[in-house]
């Protein structure tokens, strides 16, 4: 992440990290960096990719969903679908929050969310193993979210 990055850039990441709704003054005067220095900087860090988007981080219990999982994937490499394809659909999905391909002995890992287990079970049984390219399954649901 630091290839062509200096200190100011690092700092303006960082802040932004936990405090992305923050007006450009305010983020000036915590950082103590002038405002065109600090507008002129995250528009060069969203136009280089540094900055994919701005996004708030949802109470999802306050939603009315109470469970969270991951879910680890494994891939029927016999499948029509790529893998690729099959994470895409996935990613659509409602109750779906990312998915994302990964390396060792799962091919997938999913964080969904669920208002009650029939929910995440109709999601799991009904949904993801009816896929092309669906395998197996493990369902690990999160106690607390800690960071």
């Amino acid at each position: 992440m630091q290839g062509k990055l200096d200190k100011k850039d690092i700092q303006i990441l960082t802040y932004l990290r936990e405090h992305g709704r923050d007006k450009i003054s305010e983020i000036s005067a915590k950082l103590g960096i002038p405002r065109a220095t600090i507008f002129e900087r995250m528009e060069r860090l969203k136009r280089e990719g540094y900055i994919k988007k701005y996004t708030v981080e949802l109470d999802y219990e306050k939603l009315g969903f109470s469970i969270v999982a991951y879910i680890l994937m494994e891939y029927d490499f016999k499948a029509t679908v790529t893998q690729k394809e099959l994470c895409r659909n996935i990613a659509s999905m409602d109750n779906v929050l990312s998915a994302s391909i990964i390396s060792g002995n799962w091919d997938l890992i999913i964080l969904t969310v669920a208002r009650n287990m029939k929910e995440l079970s109709d999601l799991v049984l009904d949904k993801l193993k009816s896929m092309e390219g669906v395998a197996k399954t493990l369902s690990i649901p999160v106690f607390e979210h800690i960071k």
